[in-house]
């Protein structure tokens, strides 16, 4: 057998601990995987002498704005970001402009996506007022999952108890997830009201007038909802340690529940705020060092399944407003590129392992996009997405050398240890040492089948 590329010289994260083997990909799968001295011929070799091979990294969880707002993002610029940042395949998520809620507009993201992006892709469908025809409509054209949100700040994919009651019967029917953005929206508003009446516009208010009782609220509420409709309900960006202890509690009963959190909740806190004002300003907010903590607990435990960036990109003008009124800036940031040296440094300070951050940053993730083994695991068969790193090797977060249309980073100027660098795709290499190199639409669309 010759192989079109042969991936030697490295070390391979396996659920067993490091091998040292090489891995072989012919016509961009993964065909073998063996000693050296068994390996065969090749095309190409790439070294990876002194580096560790991770699958490549699966962030289940970006915004690319496309369509709608280009000067925000794009689904190439985006890509671009992720490909340097180790992440071969990525979850879009539904609220562009228009929303992805029905076939039509689906049809159109995938269009978009196929021509431009330069990672493989799957979509998350819009499920807040829709009917169950939309929603069956779009399963049929690949969607992967749905997403609804508890607040109205997009009204499109909001979705009343009684709708996403009606909802998770249909999703649960179409064996897709349900992601769910839980904080419930009368006591957001509410508490949004009072800061204004009371003066409050500093960034410090974001976070102290959006409690946390409003998504522990949340989510308590949703998950009864979803159990009794049988869907899989995966809580998004969870900050909150309440929301642990009902996640805890759902899994204990076996109910079909799954949790996320975020970089921005595991590395900064909301004393953070007062120095990056609007750049830190998020949905849900950031919370205190125990939340933090706990975070990390039940990250390591497996109470939470994944690590997703919440990629969200705004402009530099629209974040800027937070300043004078941190009510007028939206809430989001970009992500997908720093998320994996970011949780490197963390493997390398003990806070997580290295297998654990593989589990909860490719393997759940592709398992709950449906992609899976296809994509989050090193295994013959499965595509040829590697992540080569250097564990040891030092980085320092700098905006102006990343790779998204906006580059004001809320970890600007952070040093750590652990990177990408090399990012392998269906056996091509798509960026080295920094640069991206694949073509403008060498990604590919993965429906979800069955």
């Amino acid at each position: 057998m010759r192989a079109d590329v042969l991936v030697r010289g490295g070390k391979i994260i396996t659920s067993s601990g490091l091998i040292e083997a090489s891995i072989a990909i012919e016509n961009g799968v993964i065909v073998s995987i063996a000693k050296e001295s068994h390996a065969p011929e090749a095309d190409r070799v790439i070294d990876a002498e002194g580096l560790l091979i991770l699958p490549g990294m699966v962030d289940m969880h970006v915004h690319f704005r496309d369509p709608g707002n280009p000067e925000r993002e794009d689904f190439e610029s985006g890509s671009r970001a992720a490909a340097a940042g180790g992440v071969t395949t990525v979850g879009e998520m539904p609220n562009t402009v228009p929303p992805v809620v029905t076939a039509e507009a689906f049809r159109e993201k995938v269009r978009i996506g196929s021509s431009k992006s330069v990672v493989d892709f799957a979509l998350i469908a819009g499920a807040g007022e829709v009917s169950a025809e939309e929603l069956r409509a779009m399963a049929e054209e690949g969607a992967a999952a749905y997403k609804t949100f508890m607040t109205s700040r997009f009204r499109e994919l909001y979705a009343s108890d009684g709708q996403m009651l009606e909802n998770f019967q249909v999703i649960a029917q179409l064996d897709r997830p349900c992601l769910i953005h839980a904080e419930d929206g009368d006591i957001v508003e509410r508490w949004r009201r009072r800061a204004r009446g009371e003066g409050r516009r500093d960034p410090l208010a974001h976070a102290e007038y959006r409690p946390a009782i409003a998504e522990v609220e949340a989510a308590w509420r949703v998950i009864q909802l979803a159990s009794w409709a049988g869907v899989h309900l995966h809580i998004c960006h969870i900050s909150a340690s309440g929301v642990i202890d009902i996640l805890k509690w759902a899994k204990s009963r076996g109910l079909r529940v799954s949790g996320e959190t975020c970089p921005h909740y595991l590395f900064l806190t909301a004393e953070d705020l007062k120095r990056l004002g609007p750049y830190a300003k998020t949905d849900p907010p950031l919370r205190g060092r125990e939340d933090q903590r706990r975070l990390w607990e039940s990250l390591r435990d497996g109470v939470i399944d994944v690590v997703a960036s919440d990629h969200a990109p705004y402009t530099e003008e629209e974040k800027e407003r937070g300043w004078s009124d941190i009510f007028d800036a939206p809430s989001g940031g970009i992500g997908v590129e720093t998320t994996l040296p970011l949780m490197l440094d963390a493997v390398n300070r003990d806070l997580i392992s290295l297998r654990r951050l593989v589990e909860v940053f490719a393997e759940n993730p592709a398992r709950l996009l449906g992609v899976y083994p296809r994509k989050g695991v090193i295994a013959v068969g499965a595509d040829g997405d590697l992540v080569l790193v250097d564990l040891k090797g030092e980085f320092e977060i700098r905006g102006d050398q990343l790779h998204s249309r906006q580059r004001r980073t809320p970890f600007e100027g952070y040093r750590g240890r652990g990177k990408p660098v090399k990012t392998i795709l269906r056996g091509e290499v798509i960026m080295e040492d920094g640069e991206v190199t694949a073509p403008r639409g060498y990604g590919v669309f993965l429906p979800r089948r069955g």
